[in-house]
């Protein structure tokens, strides 16, 4: 009895199958129940597009449609792989409300093989009465954005973030996102409609479970296309380490190290133009993962030590004269009259203590300083410099003050020494300014602080493992 109802199903014989149904009330119970013997028969006319036949089924025992075969997978999964829209409508319509919880073997959703079809009309009435469905993950961790995506089916993909644009944030399961999925399976046009229609400026930076963005991937895939866009269409920080310490261009210098006739010289031109640089040949400010845990340390260590500094600079020790008379004036320092040599060694080492103090400080703060999350982010590092400068001034201001004209020479000497410091730092700013800042920045910062770009070394086949 069972092989002749799957015999009606592939032909579609509605009269075949009320005669077996008056014959056994049960059979189709027995699909249910897991005791049928040979295919589901409702899977059956799915495969072979009867559709009249399984809109009987449905009507008759609707419940076959919740069943999943361990090979085929549910009943929706298969209508979807056909692309038959009537019966996906009418199966959606039966298990509307568990539609999201149904999967096949492969943990997929029937929203996962329509966006790998590309078939964008059963992709709208999956998404019309399940929007949910989008967040629905496979056992790879991809939702059908990700599948979208990587199968390159640009409509199916747009409709997918219109309907849910969280979904496009998820990351798999590895690590990757969306983006960088892209990158790897090669999709520039899946690329192109997430970076246009989701514009978040952390979205188009985001980093992979080793620290890669999409241009270190895109390097080292040797997608010359992809990093074309990316440099051109995004703020991407094209200097960004990733957790090897790598830049994209120390990735192209190695991939050509190990492949120099497959290299695309291209790349390289594309990254020396947008300003990218190697590690070696550039102002390092990301700390290591020791170093990080010991920066609150140091902060407060260094912090410490430019306080007692700065307070020894305003009131030197033994004080200040508090009258003036025919030696001395009032609030000059007394320890300069009586120990005039003891003085200025004693405020020559507090002024270098307080200096290095101040640049260790600015050193953690600049270090601590993320990839820019706006265009705005490299007046970060030249605020927190020019502010620590502002507090160096005044404390030689305050020296100048304590100190009596006799001692003139020395008072110049730190000044000077100020004056030198003062430039050092500018330096500093302009640097880690120009590293934090975003590609359109780079050059408006560059021609402020004179900063020229150093060229890169010739040697194509430069071992990176000094990066």
């Amino acid at each position: 009895m069972e092989e002749l109802l799957c015999n009606a199903a592939m032909r579609g014989d509605l009269e075949s199958l009320n005669e077996i149904i008056a014959k056994d009330n049960y059979i189709l119970d027995n699909i249910l129940v897991g005791s049928f013997k040979g295919k589901n028969p409702l899977h059956v006319a799915i495969s072979t597009g009867q559709a009249e036949f399984v809109l009987k089924l449905l009507e008759i025992k609707p419940k076959l449609a919740e069943v999943v075969d361990t090979e085929l997978g549910a009943a929706l999964h298969i209508a979807s792989a056909n692309g038959d829209l009537k019966i996906v409508e009418a199966l959606v319509e039966e298990i509307k409300p568990k539609l999201a919880e149904v999967v096949d073997t492969k943990l997929g959703t029937a929203l996962h093989i329509a966006s790998a079809n590309g078939d964008i009309k059963i992709v709208e009435a999956l998404v019309e009465l399940s929007p949910e469905m989008c967040m629905a993950r496979d056992r790879d961790g991809n939702n059908p954005l990700h599948i979208a995506a990587v199968k390159g089916k640009v409509d199916v993909l747009k409709k997918l973030i219109q309907t849910c644009p969280c979904a496009a944030q998820v990351i798999v399961d590895r690590g990757d996102t969306i983006l960088h999925l892209c990158v790897n399976y090669n999709q520039l046009e899946s690329l192109k409609l997430l970076l246009e229609m989701i514009r978040d400026h952390e979205f188009a930076h985001s980093k992979d479970a080793n620290g890669n963005t999409i241009l270190h991937v895109a390097v080292f895939g040797k997608r010359a296309e992809i990093v074309k866009h990316v440099l051109y269409s995004t703020e991407i920080n094209v200097n960004a380490f990733n957790e090897a310490g790598w830049t994209a261009m120390d990735i192209n210098f190695f991939v050509q190290s190990r492949h120099e006739e497959e290299v695309d010289p291209c790349i390289q031109n594309l990254l020396g133009a947008a300003g990218a640089k190697r590690r070696t040949h550039m102002l390092v400010l990301t700390p290591s993962p020791r170093a990080k845990k010991l920066m609150p340390t140091l902060m407060v260590v260094s912090s410490l030590l430019a306080t007692m500094a700065f307070q020894v600079g305003v009131n030197p020790p033994g004080g200040v004269w508090q009258e003036d008379s025919e030696e001395h004036l009032a609030g000059k320092a007394i320890l300069a009259y009586k120990y005039r040599k003891s003085y200025s060694c004693f405020m020559c080492f507090n002024t270098v203590g307080f200096l290095l103090s101040l640049f260790l400080i600015s050193l953690l703060i600049v270090s601590a300083v993320p990839a820019p999350r706006s265009r705005w982010g490299w007046i970060l590092p030249i605020t927190s410099v020019m502010t620590i400068m502002t507090t160096a001034f005044a404390y030689t201001y305050s020296v100048i003050v304590v100190s009596p004209k006799h001692m003139a020479a020395e008072i110049m000497i730190i000044l000077v020494s100020v004056i030198v410091w003062a430039y050092l730092m500018l330096s500093f700013a302009g640097e880690a300014a120009i590293v934090h800042a975003p590609k359109k920045a780079k050059e408006r910062i560059s021609r402020i602080f004179r900063a020229r770009p150093r060229l890169l070394p010739n040697a194509v086949g430069e071992n990176v493992s000094s990066v």
